[in-house]
């Protein structure tokens, strides 16, 4: 509705996991590198952790998009089922596979088999487990663990990864078996006020924006509400956006935030 009013080519704070619009604070580059390393080096578990809005599934889904189909197989899991059979069997789903195996024990064999028809292909295989803190009991964790006892004598099979809100890792620190074999962490927490700019300007950017929309003052109240959370930062530059267009306003600034603020609070 407003893009030609700003004159951009496309909406720059659409709340959806989109790669290009991934702004790389420095923790989000660090914890980039780190999943990038865990999943090419065959580390075999890593955890991405991050309070909520904080761009973690925006990070996995461009940590999936920079990988080269021919010598990944990726199976993601979003919200993982409420059993440790039928998380299992959703892996094998997101794995390609069709098959529908009676029992848990089936399930793991199908797994085993495509993870040594993949080695034997050359491909590496990446299991990703987003809001793996839903993940209900410990035992669906050590159902999960049980596929990291798949390796040949040098790497393991599977590359594991665990991305989730803070609560995951006390979770996983309570099975020392799995915990230990997560050798890299990393976590997301809010944006700073320079990156909290460095967030909007990226996204207007790559929306085609060639001008400044919105003044110092207004980024600085967006960081005062937003507390640095992507998500609310996001949220609040797309409604003050469209109420420009609507006020056709020639920029955004202070006074329209602090008016969009005071009606979300």
């Amino acid at each position: 509705m407003y893009l030609e009013y700003w004159g951009l080519k496309e909406k720059p704070f659409e709340n959806t996991p989109d790669p290009r619009f991934l702004y790389y604070s420095r923790e989000h580059g660090e914890a980039m590198v780190t999943l990038q390393y865990a999943v090419t080096e065959n580390k075999g578990a890593a955890m991405l952790t991050g309070d909520y809005g904080c761009g973690k599934t925006l990070l996995v889904r461009a940590l999936i998009a920079g990988l080269d189909p021919n010598k990944f197989e990726i199976g993601l899991v979003v919200n993982p089922p409420p059993s440790g059979e039928e998380l299992l069997r959703e892996i094998l789903y997101q794995l390609g596979s069709d098959w529908r195996p009676s029992g848990r024990t089936e399930i793991l064999r199908h797994i085993e088999e495509i993870l040594y028809e993949n080695a034997r292909t050359g491909k590496i295989t990446v299991v990703v487990i987003d809001e793996a803190q839903l993940i209900a009991n410990f035992r669906i964790l050590e159902d999960i663990r049980l596929l990291l006892n798949y390796q040949l004598d040098d790497r393991f099979l599977l590359t594991l990864v665990l991305v989730g809100q803070p609560e995951l890792r006390p979770m996983v620190q309570k099975i020392p078996q799995f915990y230990q074999r997560l050798g890299l962490k990393c976590h997301l927490g809010p944006l700073g006020p320079d990156d909290t700019r460095g967030l909007i300007l990226y996204r207007l950017t790559v929306a085609g924006c060639d001008r400044p929309i919105f003044s110092d003052e207004a980024i600085g109240l967006i960081y005062k509400y937003s507390g640095g959370i992507p998500r609310k930062i996001v949220n609040i530059c797309d409604l003050a956006l469209l109420m420009g267009f609507i006020r056709k306003l020639e920029r955004i600034e202070a006074d329209l935030i602090q008016e969009l603020i005071e009606k979300e609070t």
